[in-house]
């Protein structure tokens, strides 16, 4: 089977809050499923010092899958994850955090993705950058609320 061309997504933007602040929720993962479109089920699998593991469901369009991931971080600079299992061939996606002053961070999200079923490639070529975008927009409305 071919693999698909490697997709990406990458989105940069201030919000008005410490990078503390910004880097807790982002890795608060059993959260998740209670902001996130789409996420109906979140949960950390393991958890050591610089590194998670995680699971979410996501479900879109009558489709739902799930996938693992391993997520490596350093508090308040980034958050790297790398795919376990899922219905992604690879996947890699971070977060990335530069303060700007006290009260203000600069955060970055990149993705990149490929897919070699082609059914599930088609739905999500056609999806991922409003689900992507919709997923940055929750996770900015939560940092800020």
């Amino acid at each position: 089977m071919v693999l698909s061309d490697l997709k990406k997504y990458s989105r940069t933007f201030p919000i008005y809050q410490p990078v503390d602040d910004v880097f807790n929720i982002l890795n608060d993962i059993d959260g998740y499923d209670s902001f996130i479109p789409f996420c109906t089920h979140s949960r950390i699998i393991d958890e050591r010092d610089d590194k998670i593991t995680a699971s979410l469901r996501l479900s879109f369009m009558g489709t739902s899958t799930e996938f693992i991931t391993e997520n490596k971080f350093k508090t308040n600079e980034y958050i790297d994850m790398h795919l376990v299992k899922g219905p992604f061939s690879s996947f890699k996606a971070c977060w990335l955090f530069m303060p700007i002053n006290e009260q203000e961070t600069q955060l970055t999200f990149k993705m990149s993705y490929s897919i070699s079923n082609p059914i599930t490639e088609v739905l999500f070529s056609k999806n991922i950058n409003l689900v992507s975008q919709r997923i940055v927009e929750a996770f900015k409305k939560k940092i800020e609320a």
